[in-house]
C-alpha cells in the first residue's frame, strides 16, 4: 500500500540560511534536493524568487501537492528507488539532468535515509550541478548527537535512541541500550526497521538491498566521519531547533 508522507517542516529556509551565512536568495538558482512538498519556500517568504527554485523528490504525490501550492516554482518527480519513500521506484536511477547550474543545493533530511555508497554516488552527482562557487549543503545525523542541545523541549538522547524507543514502544521485548551504546560508538551505522547494523556493507545499500517496502531507513554518520569522506567540505553544528549538523561543498569550477 502506498504511503504519502507530507512534510510538515519549516525550518528549512532559516536553517541554510544561517548555514549558508545569509546568500542572496534572490539571486540564486536553487535546487532543493528531496524537498517534498517546498517547505523551505513557506520559510523564504518573498526572499526566493519562486522561477528559480526547483524541487526533486522521489515521491509523486508531494511534487503535484507542491506544485499545486507554488505554481510558478519548478517540482519534478525523481523517480529513484527507496525502500522507506519509493519502493516501486527504479533502482540507481541517475539525478535527471535539469539543463541548467544551481547556486544553491540544498537536501534537508536526505542523506539521513540512505547508505554511504548511494550518498557518496549522489553527491558526486550534484556536485557537477554548481555553478562557479556554487554550493551544495547536505544535513546528517551524528550518532552522538544529543537532540536536546538543539532543542531544550525534547528529551536528553540521541536520534538513534528515539527512532528505537518508538520501535520498543511497539515491541515491548525488543532490548535497545546495547544497540544505541553500539550506534553511539559507531563512525557510522544504519537503522533499518528493529536492526542496527554497523558500517554495512554495499549489500544493504538501496542499489543492492530490496528491503521491505516502507520499511524505516535511517543512516548516522559522526562529524569527524562525514569530513574524512569529504574533505573539501565545511561541517557545520546543527541550528536550533533542529539538531543535523550540515556538510556544505563550494565547486571551484
Amino acid at each position: 500500500m502506498a504511503t504519502t508522507i507530507v512534510s510538515t517542516r519549516v525550518t528549512q529556509f532559516p536553517y541554510f540560511d544561517e548555514i549558508l551565512s545569509h546568500p542572496d536568495w534572490a539571486a540564486s538558482k536553487i535546487l532543493d534536493f528531496g524537498g517534498n512538498v517546498g517547505g523551505f519556500l513557506n520559510g523564504a517568504g518573498t526572499r526566493v524568487n519562486h522561477e528559480d527554485y526547483w524541487c526533486l523528490d522521489l515521491n509523486k504525490e508531494v511534487i503535484a501537492e507542491g506544485a499545486r501550492n507554488f505554481p510558478r516554482a519548478h517540482f519534478l518527480h525523481y523517480d529513484r528507488y527507496s525502500s522507506q519513500y519509493n519502493p516501486n521506484g527504479i533502482r540507481n536511477l541517475p539525478i535527471p539532468d535539469l539543463g541548467l547550474k544551481f547556486d544553491v543545493i540544498m537536501a534537508f533530511s536526505v542523506f539521513t535515509h540512505t547508505h554511504q555508497q548511494e550518498m557518496l554516488e549522489l553527491v558526486s552527482q550534484l556536485h557537477r550541478m554548481l555553478t562557479k562557487n556554487g554550493r551544495l549543503a547536505f544535513t546528517f545525523t551524528d550518532p552522538t548527537y544529543d537532540r536536546s542541545l538543539s532543542d531544550p523541549t525534547l528529551p536528553s538522547g540521541t536520534d538513534v535512541r528515539k527512532l528505537l524507543g518508538w520501535r520498543k514502544a511497539e515491541n515491548p521485548a525488543l532490548e535497545i541500550e546495547e544497540m544505541v551504546e553500539t550506534a553511539r560508538q559507531s563512525d557510522w551505522c544504519l537503522v533499518v526497521d528493529e536492526k542496527l547494523y554497523v558500517a554495512p556493507g554495499p549489500e544493504l545499500s538501496h542499489q543492492e538491498h530490496r528491503g521491505r517496502p516502507w520499511e524505516s531507513y535511517c543512516s548516522y554518520f559522526t562529524v569527524d566521519y562525514m569530513s574524512s569522506l569529504f574533505p573539501e567540505a565545511r561541517v557545520f553544528p546543527p541550528v536550533s531547533p533542529d539538531w543535523q549538523h550540515c556538510c556544505v561543498i563550494t565547486a571551484s569550477e
